[in-house]
């Protein structure tokens, strides 16, 4: 009886233990944000680390999906500078631009399922675009 729950006990420590570890969470080690596009057409947009960077040009075609990530400089520092986009939210000629701060979520890996996702989508009737936060 007594190696049975010496046994048992033995067991239950080293279960607790795997267990311990293999919850232990990873470092945070990027700022990801997603972007997705649900309209059908091309969204050009141009979109920036910080307030005061150079603005890098992208395009996002319908269906698609691109994620943007800021990589921390030590582990767990959760430090991400404003992520920043612009487009043209007007589907008719001449220009309308919308600037937006976005969000990251911090994460261990620079993966779409780690980002704070937002998408695009037709508003105004189907005149303008928007971005909208996925979650809200």
């Amino acid at each position: 009886m007594i190696r049975t729950i010496g046994a048992f006990c033995a067991a239950f420590l080293a279960f607790t233990i795997v267990s311990a570890v293999g919850a232990a969470n990873a470092a945070d080690r990027f700022g990801v944000i997603g972007v997705e596009n649900s309209t059908k057409v091309v969204i050009r947009l141009q979109h920036r680390w910080g307030t005061s960077g150079a603005w890098a040009s992208d395009t996002l075609p319908p269906g698609e999906r691109k994620w943007y990530w800021w990589t921390f400089t030590k582990p767990n520092e959760d430090k991400t500078p404003q992520f920043q986009v612009r487009f043209d939210s007007d589907l008719s000629p001449g220009q309308f631009v919308e600037n937006y701060d976005l969000t990251a979520y911090q994460a261990p890996a620079h993966e779409w399922v780690n980002a704070h996702k937002y998408i695009f989508r037709y508003d105004g009737g189907g005149k303008f675009i928007e971005i909208y936060d996925e979650k809200k």
